[in-house]
């Protein structure tokens, strides 16, 4: 296992899309804080500095792109089958890659807080605590690493349904901003029909919830059971991910 791991690592760190995307965060940080500087009336440098100067816009599509894509280009470049003659089982293989993927997840969110501490330090030094600047910025990374590891675990379930890379990147895009659009509309849904409540889509409000308590109030679920629910989906996709990936032709 160990083994497939170094060379998935060392496989993702060869794709020319994340070797660009390091100082393509780089820059698109810089640039968010120095608008936030010259242009405090549209973008406040404490909205920018809490929420990471915005760097996991990029990540949240990178991560979408490469979870959706890892199974599909490997099946069709025929790398895929290769492993699978070698010792290695289907859930081996497959987990192997989800590990890697969650490891390239965590490390850019690093990279862009790191990024953000170094902006915040260069440009914002004397930015104004407002007594829970710190919290706040805290509560943000958290909420979005929740929400991004839940949309994770769809993208890899699509990225086992697929044969195709281009459907699973479009499939993947598309559905983020669905998700963040009806979730939005589905609160109203909530308060009418009861049972709604339980449906995945609430539960990636966890992050949310955690940051802004008074959101109980929209969900109509209480933070415990929210947690046990959010848990629940997200091993439920990942199972169905590991039944479709040992089921389908490779």
């Amino acid at each position: 296992m160990f083994t497939l791991l170094r060379q998935e690592n060392r496989k993702l760190m060869h794709y020319r899309v994340i070797q660009l995307f390091i100082p393509f965060i780089m820059i698109f940080q810089f640039i968010i804080a120095i608008y936030a500087a010259h242009y405090p009336q549209l973008l406040t440098p404490y909205d920018a500095f809490v929420n990471n100067d915005y760097g996991f816009i990029p990540i949240l599509f990178l991560t979408i792109t490469i979870g959706s894509t890892y199974l599909t280009n490997e099946r069709q470049n025929g790398t895929l089958r290769a492993l699978l003659y070698r010792s290695y089982s289907r859930t081996q293989v497959l987990v192997s890659k989800w590990l890697t993927i969650l490891g390239l997840m965590i490390g850019l969110s690093g990279f862009s807080t790191l990024m953000s501490l170094g902006l915040k330090l260069s440009f914002f030094r004397r930015l104004p605590n407002y007594g829970t600047i710190w919290h706040t910025w805290g509560l943000n990374m958290l909420s979005t690493g929740l929400t991004l590891l839940f949309l994770m675990s769809v993208v890899l379930l699509l990225g086992t349904l697929f044969t195709s890379s281009t459907p699973a990147i479009l499939t993947g895009i598309i559905g983020y901003f669905i998700v963040t659009i009806f979730n939005q509309l589905c609160f109203y849904l909530y308060a009418k029909v009861s049972w709604l409540k339980w449906n995945p889509l609430n539960m990636i409000n966890l992050g949310e919830q955690i940051q802004t308590p008074q959101l109980q109030q929209l969900t109509r679920l209480n933070l415990s059971t929210l947690t046990i629910g959010y848990i629940a989906y997200l091993l439920l996709f990942l199972t169905l991910a590991t039944y479709s990936f040992q089921t389908r032709n490779v």
